[in-house]
């Protein structure tokens, strides 16, 4: 299964895209409003459940990030399920550092929440984000989603605990 558009390919995640994600995970300059760099075996750890097998009653999805045009592994992306009944999930996305800024992140959002409002029957999805990530929160905008509120001290990176933003955006097709 793929999900595309003219400029990027999701595609769920697997075993080749371990390098990747590994390369993100461990740099410096990505990882600076995300969360401190994790050991190679909580990395690895979560990388296996990330490539495990999902159907539309899985309660996390994730795709690696292409360019259409030249193949090339840009970022992965995903939602994790937080609320089966509700059917609310969190999106997460994360490029390589020489892919940032290019779009990708916007034409990717864009077709995760289309696909999760209408293939997988999610009603809300929400995206928490430092509030000094400006590019990630000027993202989630851009894409439709609303700042519900702050998160103050929830998140540690190196050895300080930030705030939050958690941005939502729900799904107006539904019933």
């Amino acid at each position: 299964m793929n999900i595309l558009n003219d400029n990027v390919r999701l595609e769920p995640l697997n075993q080749s895209d371990w390098a990747l994600f590994l390369e993100m995970n461990q740099c410096q300059n990505v990882m600076h409003y995300v969360y401190d760099c994790l050991p190679l075996d909580v990395l690895s750890a979560n990388f296996s459940r990330r490539i495990a097998k999902t159907s539309c009653m899985s309660e996390s999805w994730h795709f690696s990030i292409t360019d259409a045009e030249t193949d090339e592994k840009v970022g992965n992306i995903g939602i994790q399920l937080l609320d089966k009944k509700r059917r609310v999930g969190e999106v997460g996305f994360m490029l390589k550092l020489q892919a940032q800024g290019k779009g990708y992140a916007s034409h990717a959002l864009k077709l995760l929440v289309e696909y999760a409002f209408e293939a997988l029957a999610i009603q809300e999805l929400i995206a928490i984000c430092a509030t000094d990530n400006v590019s990630s929160y000027k993202l989630l905008e851009k894409v439709g989603f609303t700042r519900v509120r702050v998160m103050a001290k929830n998140t540690m990176i190196k050895g300080v605990l930030v705030d939050d933003y958690v941005y939502s955006i729900t799904n107006l097709s539904s019933g």
